[in-house]
């Protein structure tokens, strides 16, 4: 999978789900959950968290252009400022001329 997508911004929210169906594998159950455009429902988030009150939507962006020790990823950000996503695709893209970022993890910690 790449994770350069030209012009991925201009593109239709639908245009957006068919890129990440063919790029991601995404089911025909996955692709309907995002085109529901709905938040979850409170009996949901009520077995998620606790003392829930209420559900709190956000847009779900895609940002572009990563590369990880050498693999494609696609970054989902719940976010409603379009500029950070903007400036993750672009730091991504910059990073990927030189080969893209590299991470390690010598020991876990919790």
């Amino acid at each position: 999978m790449n994770s350069e997508i030209k012009k991925f911004y201009e593109k239709t929210w639908k245009e957006r789900l068919e890129i990440l169906e063919g790029k991601c594998n995404l089911s025909e159950e996955d692709k309907k959950l995002l085109e529901s455009l709905k938040p979850l429902n409170f009996e949901t988030v009520d077995r998620m968290s606790e003392n829930v009150i209420g559900v709190f939507g956000l847009p779900l962006s895609i940002a572009t252009n990563f590369k990880v020790n050498e693999k494609d990823y696609l970054i989902p950000m719940a976010t409603e400022e379009s500029s950070v996503v903007a400036a993750a695709s672009f730091g991504a893209k910059l990073a990927r001329k030189t080969g893209g970022f590299k991470a390690e993890c010598p020991e876990q910690n919790m």
